[in-house]
């Protein structure tokens, strides 16, 4: 039996209004929340699962689509937290930043952060949750198979052991 992989899918926008009910009630429940998972087979990669979600989103709405990895021996960590009016975030950013390379991103309040630091992402997050002014912190371990869309614009994360820093293709 094959392995089944977990992808962490956040959405910023609304659905595409042109689409069939169907569609268009799935995406009003992804507008109420905005991180979802979704289960594919083994092999199955971030970059054509960004391709067939885009497909069902109005073409303003931004997507990042991360396979979890639930080791600490994760590529990466995303990081995400809301925008209370009011909050200041500034010791929350700060520490976001001495975690590693924070990569730069088209979302608000959205993280993908290269790091070395190997500390359980439980523990991780109980530690940025002090520095968090509200609730809605989310720490996630993620594998180097990454990919977003903003616009009409979509890019994976390429891993490159022979270049530092970070590598996208446009697809």
């Amino acid at each position: 039996m094959g392995e089944i992989r977990l992808f962490q899918i956040l959405l910023r926008g609304r659905a595409d209004h042109r689409r069939d009910q169907r569609h268009a009630t799935a995406g009003r429940r992804a507008e109420l929340r905005p991180e979802l998972a979704g289960l594919a087979p083994e092999g199955r990669h971030a970059a054509p699962l960004v391709r067939y979600i885009r497909r069902q989103l109005d073409p303003e709405t931004r997507l990042l689509v991360a396979c979890t990895h639930f080791t600490r021996a994760r590529d990466f960590l995303l990081v995400r937290h809301s925008l209370t009016p009011g909050c200041d975030y500034s010791e929350l950013h700060d520490a976001i930043l001495r975690l590693g390379v924070v990569v730069e991103l088209p979302f608000e309040s959205t993280y993908v952060v290269q790091s070395g630091d190997r500390t359980d992402v439980h523990t991780l997050g109980l530690a940025l949750g002090e520095l968090c002014p509200d609730e809605s912190l989310m720490i996630t371990g993620i594998s180097h198979d990454w990919a977003y869309c903003t616009d009409a614009v979509s890019r994976m994360h390429v891993a490159s052991a022979l270049e530092a820093g970070m590598h996208f293709r446009t697809f």
